[in-house]
């Protein structure tokens, strides 16, 4: 009987939430792997795993808590939202610290919390340099 009632409430409500790497990294002296706050001006993630369609919801970083290890780092996992299922209509319910809308997110960014081109990390692993 439980069973049946948690399968029945899973077919009405999905939770939207983030999952981060985590862990300890030894490359630039991280103190762990989870992002740091300020390496990114805007978090986006695609909720499609939970929603019909492929929908981007953005952060801002310095709006989302802390990593208890580590002040300057994000958390591994956040609540995002909730979609509810209401005749067989899907209903999206996002915290706070989420937006829907690119524009609602980039109003929050201070000039003074914007990445240093310098210090961000680039992949340089398929770039095929001439000889």
């Amino acid at each position: 009987m439980i069973k049946q009632r948690l399968d029945y409430i899973a077919s009405k409500i999905r939770v939207l939430e983030t999952h981060f790497v985590s862990g300890t990294s030894g490359s630039n002296q991280r103190t762990q792997a989870t992002p740091r706050k300020d390496e990114f001006n805007a978090i986006s993630i695609d909720i499609f795993l939970r929603y019909s369609e492929h929908k981007f919801l953005f952060a801002n970083p310095q709006h989302l808590e802390s990593s208890s290890a580590d002040t300057n780092h994000l958390q591994q996992n956040y609540i995002i939202g909730f979609v509810f299922i209401e005749n067989k209509k899907e209903v999206l319910s996002i915290t706070d610290e989420w937006f829907e809308k690119f524009q609602d997110i980039y109003e929050t960014f201070d000039n003074d919390d914007a990445i240093n081109e310098n210090e961000m990390q680039i992949d340089n692993r398929n770039v095929i340099y001439p000889e």
